[in-house]
């Protein structure tokens, strides 16, 4: 019998010791969850500021085949047969000036477009033939050009490289020196090489836009990454009527020297802005619009 009696001093001991053990694993659990945390947020507000700058200059061209089309309806600072309501420029003066082929579009010293979005400045498009043509060049300057007091600044290219007017528009982008300021003085870079196909629809509103390529920068914290598009970004011309202005399908692959690639995956093309962010295999789901949004209010 006597050995089933436990000493009351080894149970006590025992128990403290197995409790202890419990208590510095679960810490270390805590801790590791935490590192995993912290680390994907930081990839997130990547992730969110990437996507800002790179819509903000992707914008251009928006604004620039809208102004386009005012020119061809021969509407320029007028009635365009355009939904007014979801109108860039409808508070921008455009020029043409045919002999030079010049087109330019000022926004003055600001105005509120659609989504509440203030621009100003001017954006200077100068051209070899209409877009429409395959092999046209469209060059666009920004002049003191500002989205939401952020100023941009480049030059970006944009070559039709459709092969016949039969086929879908598609054009090669190519972005240069971009340099993004924000009004506290901070600084982002960005270059890009891209192609986008223009899906066109018999009712525009479902016209998609396809997107390929890649990119690189520095964010406003100095952290250099470079982007690849896995899979193709879709756009969706309904979505932005929603006020979801990213992709809604696509992946993408972001790189920073020395660590494990971020993936970033935008859906199966349902209008929302939800992105999931991967990182070794761990990965967070994460509202874009929103995390502008609070980007905008720490500005």
């Amino acid at each position: 019998m006597k050995n089933r009696i436990m000493i009351p001093g080894l149970m006590k001991n025992a128990m403290f010791m197995l409790a202890a053990f419990l208590m510095i694993g679960l810490a270390a659990c805590d801790k590791e969850e935490g590192i995993i945390t912290d680390d994907l947020s930081i990839e997130t507000d990547l992730t969110s500021q990437e996507e800002t700058v790179d819509s903000y200059f992707d914008e251009t061209d928006d604004i620039a085949f809208e102004a386009n089309t005012k020119i061809d309806n021969g509407a320029i600072n007028g009635r365009s047969g355009l939904d007014n309501s979801d109108e860039i420029t409808r508070c921008a003066e455009i020029t043409h000036d045919e002999e030079n082929k010049t087109i330019t579009i000022d926004f003055g010293d600001g105005c509120v477009g659609p989504g509440g979005v203030e621009r100003s400045g001017k954006i200077i498009i100068t051209y070899t033939d209409r877009k429409y043509v395959p092999g046209a060049v469209w060059v666009y300057t920004l002049e003191n050009y500002t989205v939401n007091g952020i100023a941009l600044e480049g030059t970006k290219t944009l070559t039709n490289v459709s092969e016949s007017l039969d086929d879908y528009l598609s054009f090669n982008k190519v972005l240069e020196g971009g340099k993004a300021t924000w009004p506290d003085g901070a600084v982002a870079t960005r270059e890009v090489n891209k192609t986008f196909t223009w899906v066109r629809e018999a009712h525009p509103i479902n016209d998609e836009f396809w997107v390929e390529g890649e990119a690189s920068g520095t964010t406003k914290e100095g952290v250099a990454y470079s982007v690849e598009i896995l899979s193709k970004m879709i756009y969706k011309r309904k979505c932005r009527r929603q006020g979801i202005h990213i992709a809604v399908q696509g992946i993408k692959s972001i790189k920073k020297d020395g660590q494990p690639d971020v993936l970033v995956d935008f859906g199966d093309g349902e209008c929302d802005s939800l992105v999931t962010i991967t990182k070794e295999g761990e990965s967070i789901v994460v509202d874009l619009k929103e995390e502008r949004k609070k980007r905008r209010l720490k500005a």
